[in-house]
Protein backbone atom coordinates (compact mmCIF):
# COMPACT_ATOMS: atom_id res chain seq x y z
CA UNK A 1 0.00 0.00 0.00
CA UNK A 2 2.60 2.20 0.78
CA UNK A 3 4.91 1.31 -1.94
CA UNK A 4 1.99 1.94 -4.26
CA UNK A 5 1.37 5.70 -2.85
CA UNK A 6 5.17 5.70 -3.47
CA UNK A 7 5.08 5.10 -7.01
CA UNK A 8 1.51 7.13 -7.97
CA UNK A 9 3.06 10.46 -6.40
CA UNK A 10 6.47 9.64 -8.42
CA UNK A 11 4.26 9.16 -11.84
CA UNK A 12 2.26 12.19 -10.74
CA UNK A 13 5.54 14.40 -10.94
CA UNK A 14 6.51 13.23 -14.26
CA UNK A 15 2.90 13.89 -15.38
CA UNK A 16 2.96 16.87 -13.93
CA UNK A 17 6.27 17.72 -15.69
CA UNK A 18 4.89 21.33 -17.63
CA UNK A 19 2.51 22.35 -14.53
CA UNK A 20 3.87 25.05 -12.62
CA UNK A 21 0.70 26.13 -11.31
CA UNK A 22 -1.37 24.41 -8.70
CA UNK A 23 -0.44 22.74 -5.21
CA UNK A 24 1.64 20.12 -4.35
CA UNK A 25 1.16 18.51 -1.11
CA UNK A 26 4.53 18.10 1.41
CA UNK A 27 4.63 14.33 1.67
CA UNK A 28 4.78 14.47 -2.28
CA UNK A 29 7.25 16.77 -2.73
CA UNK A 30 9.66 15.28 -0.27
CA UNK A 31 9.09 11.61 -1.62
CA UNK A 32 9.47 13.03 -5.27
CA UNK A 33 12.68 15.27 -4.50
CA UNK A 34 14.09 12.16 -3.09
CA UNK A 35 13.61 10.33 -5.71
CA UNK A 36 15.00 12.70 -8.09
CA UNK A 37 18.07 12.93 -6.10
CA UNK A 38 18.56 9.49 -5.75
CA UNK A 39 17.86 8.39 -9.38
CA UNK A 40 20.02 11.41 -10.62
CA UNK A 41 23.04 10.12 -8.29
CA UNK A 42 22.42 6.29 -9.59
CA UNK A 43 22.71 7.86 -13.05
CA UNK A 44 25.89 9.86 -12.32
CA UNK A 45 27.20 6.99 -11.03
CA UNK A 46 26.45 4.17 -13.15
CA UNK A 47 26.32 5.80 -16.78
CA UNK A 48 28.27 9.36 -16.42
CA UNK A 49 31.35 8.26 -15.19
CA UNK A 50 32.10 5.94 -17.83
CA UNK A 51 31.17 8.84 -20.24
CA UNK A 52 32.85 11.70 -18.76
CA UNK A 53 29.72 13.82 -19.46
CA UNK A 54 26.17 14.03 -18.74
CA UNK A 55 23.93 13.80 -21.68
CA UNK A 56 21.41 16.48 -22.04
CA UNK A 57 17.84 14.26 -22.09
CA UNK A 58 18.51 12.72 -18.03
CA UNK A 59 19.50 16.18 -17.48
CA UNK A 60 16.27 17.62 -18.37
CA UNK A 61 14.21 14.66 -17.03
CA UNK A 62 15.55 15.42 -13.46
CA UNK A 63 15.54 19.54 -13.98
CA UNK A 64 12.10 20.07 -15.19
CA UNK A 65 10.40 18.06 -12.97
CA UNK A 66 12.25 19.37 -9.86
CA UNK A 67 11.31 22.63 -10.96
CA UNK A 68 7.72 22.21 -11.49
CA UNK A 69 7.02 20.28 -8.49
CA UNK A 70 9.16 22.97 -6.27
CA UNK A 71 6.99 25.55 -8.09
CA UNK A 72 3.95 24.06 -6.70
CA UNK A 73 5.14 23.32 -3.42
CA UNK A 74 5.68 27.00 -3.28
CA UNK A 75 2.28 27.76 -4.61
CA UNK A 76 0.75 25.49 -1.60
CA UNK A 77 2.89 26.79 1.10
CA UNK A 78 1.83 30.45 0.75
CA UNK A 79 5.28 31.95 -0.55
CA UNK A 80 5.38 34.68 -2.67
CA UNK A 81 6.26 33.30 -6.73
CA UNK A 82 9.18 35.36 -6.49
CA UNK A 83 11.01 32.64 -4.34
CA UNK A 84 10.78 30.89 -7.71
CA UNK A 85 14.06 32.69 -8.45
CA UNK A 86 15.23 30.81 -5.18
CA UNK A 87 14.42 27.41 -6.54
CA UNK A 88 16.08 28.20 -10.01
CA UNK A 89 19.77 29.20 -8.34
CA UNK A 90 19.83 27.01 -5.55
CA UNK A 91 16.93 24.31 -4.88
CA UNK A 92 18.30 22.36 -2.10
CA UNK A 93 18.62 25.59 -0.22
CA UNK A 94 14.96 25.87 -0.51
CA UNK A 95 14.45 22.52 0.27
CA UNK A 96 13.77 23.18 4.28
CA UNK A 97 11.03 25.82 3.51
CA UNK A 98 9.61 23.95 1.39
CA UNK A 99 9.42 20.80 3.44
CA UNK A 100 7.47 22.19 6.72
CA UNK A 101 3.91 23.17 6.70
CA UNK A 102 2.65 26.02 4.79
CA UNK A 103 3.49 29.50 6.13
CA UNK A 104 0.25 30.34 6.20
CA UNK A 105 -3.04 28.92 6.56
CA UNK A 106 -5.27 28.02 3.72
CA UNK A 107 -9.06 29.36 3.96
Amino acid sequence: MLLTRFFTIIKDGFLKTFNFCGLERRAGYVVFLVFQVVWFCLYLQLFAMKSGEIAFVPLLLFILPLLSCGSRRINDAGYSRGVFILLLIAPYLLFPFLAFPASVARK
